[in-house]
């Protein structure tokens, strides 16, 4: 499911499609909320599934360059993550494709 009209989207994976936009313009935003590792190509889920949470994985297909973040969700890495990089480019595309992360255990409450 591509979410393109949607006020609050929630974001998978993001998609850079090669344009006249280099690619450092991409980077230089993210770098600066996350250290971004060059995957091999792979799906969107299996990457997230190695990150840790400051990390991003790029990874190189045909048709441009794909990047993850650990979770998507509303609250999720990849929202944070496309929203960054739709501000570079309009052409940028995102895809739901990264389910939240679930956390086992307690919950702490934050109260205090």
């Amino acid at each position: 499911m591509v979410n393109k009209v949607n006020n609050c989207p929630s974001f998978g994976s993001t998609r850079i499609p090669y344009n006249n936009v280099p690619v450092h313009k991409y980077l230089e935003p993210l770098n600066k909320y996350f250290e971004v590792k060059s995957f091999e190509l792979m799906k969107p889920q299996e990457a997230a599934d190695k990150l840790d949470f400051s990390k991003a994985a790029a990874m190189l297909d045909k048709d441009g360059m794909i990047i993850v973040g650990k979770d998507g969700g509303p609250g999720g890495a990849d929202t944070f993550i496309g929203r960054l990089l739709k501000k570079v480019s309009p052409d940028v595309e995102y895809t739901d494709d990264v389910k939240p992360v679930e956390i086992d255990g307690p919950v702490i409450d934050l109260n205090i």
